[in-house]
C-alpha cells in the first residue's frame, strides 16, 4: 500500500506557494507597529543623550583651547560677534566692554574647527567673558570682576560670597551656553543679526536669552551652562602661573 505524504508538509508546500493570507499579514504588522512604538522612545532617548555628551565634550574642548590662548596672550580672548560673515566670521574682537562680552566662540581666533563652537544638537553656543579679564597688559589674578552673575534655582549666587579679609574675591571669568535641543536664544550667525525664536519660553531661560548678564542654572529649561571661576581657571586648565 503506497503512503501518502503527512498534511503537514502538504499545507506548508501550499502556504509557500499562496503566500502569507491578509490576516497573517495584518497580524505582522501589527506586530512591528507595536515593537516600533516601544523602540522609538529608546531611540528618541539616545539621541539626546548623545547630543548631551557632545555638547560637554564640546564645551571641555573649547575651555581648553581658550586656556591655550590665555597662556600665550596673557588675557582672555573676547567673543566673536555673530552676524558677520567672510574672513571675519568667528573672530574674536579686539575688546569687548558692555554687550560685546557676550556673543559666539571665536573659533578662528582660538584655532579651532568650527564644529566646537557647536552644541550636540548643531546650534551656535554663546560665549560670555569678564570684560576686564580681556584687557591687555593686565594680571588676570589681580583683576576685579563681578560682571557676570550666574545663580541657582534657588535664586543665590552659584559663588560664594567674598569675605571681609579678601583683598580681591573670586569672580566668574566665563561661561558657555548651550541653548539645548530647542536652540531658543541661540545666536542664529554667519550674516543673520538676532536669536532663535521660540514659544513658550519660562522664566529661567527667558533669563538665560536676554540682553543683561544674570544667568540661571535650572532644570526648568534645555540650557546647559558651563562656567568657571577666574580662581579656578586659572588654576586647572592654565599651565603656567601669570
Amino acid at each position: 500500500m503506497t503512503k501518502q505524504p503527512a498534511s503537514f508538509f502538504s499545507n506548508f508546500n501550499y502556504r509557500s506557494q499562496e503566500g502569507f493570507s491578509l490576516l497573517e499579514l495584518s497580524i505582522v504588522l501589527i506586530v512591528l507597529g507595536i515593537l516600533g512604538g516601544m523602540s522609538l522612545p529608546l531611540l528618541t532617548t539616545h539621541i539626546q543623550r548623545t547630543a548631551l555628551i557632545k555638547t560637554r565634550d564640546h564645551q571641555e574642548y573649547v575651555l581648553n583651547a581658550i586656556a591655550a590662548y590665555v597662556e600665550k596672550n596673557k588675557r582672555f580672548p573676547c567673543p566673536a560677534v555673530s552676524h558677520l560673515t567672510g574672513k571675519e566670521y568667528g573672530v574674536s574682537q579686539r575688546e569687548c566692554h558692555g554687550q560685546g562680552a557676550k556673543g559666539i566662540i571665536p573659533f578662528k581666533t582660538l584655532g579651532i574647527s568650527e564644529v566646537y563652537s557647536k552644541d550636540g544638537f548643531k546650534h551656535l553656543m554663546t560665549y560670555v567673558v569678564e570684560p576686564e579679564l580681556t584687557k591687555q597688559f593686565t594680571a588676570l589674578q589681580n583683576e576685579e570682576g563681578g560682571y557676570i552673575k550666574i545663580h541657582n534655582e534657588e535664586g543665590g549666587l552659584v559663588l560664594a560670597p567674598p569675605l571681609d579679609i579678601d583683598q580681591n574675591p573670586n569672580s566668574v571669568a566665563l561661561l558657555l551656553i548651550s541653548h539645548g535641543e530647542s536652540g531658543t536664544g541661540a545666536f542664529i550667525g554667519k550674516g543673520q543679526s538676532g536669536k532663535i525664536p521660540g514659544d513658550k519660553i519660562s522664566p529661567h531661560k527667558q533669563e538665560n536669552l536676554n540682553d543683561n548678564f544674570t544667568f540661571i542654572e535650572s532644570s526648568q529649561s534645555d540650557d546647559i551652562l558651563r562656567w568657571e571661576s577666574r580662581d579656578q581657571f586659572l588654576k586647572h586648565y592654565v599651565k603656567f602661573r601669570i
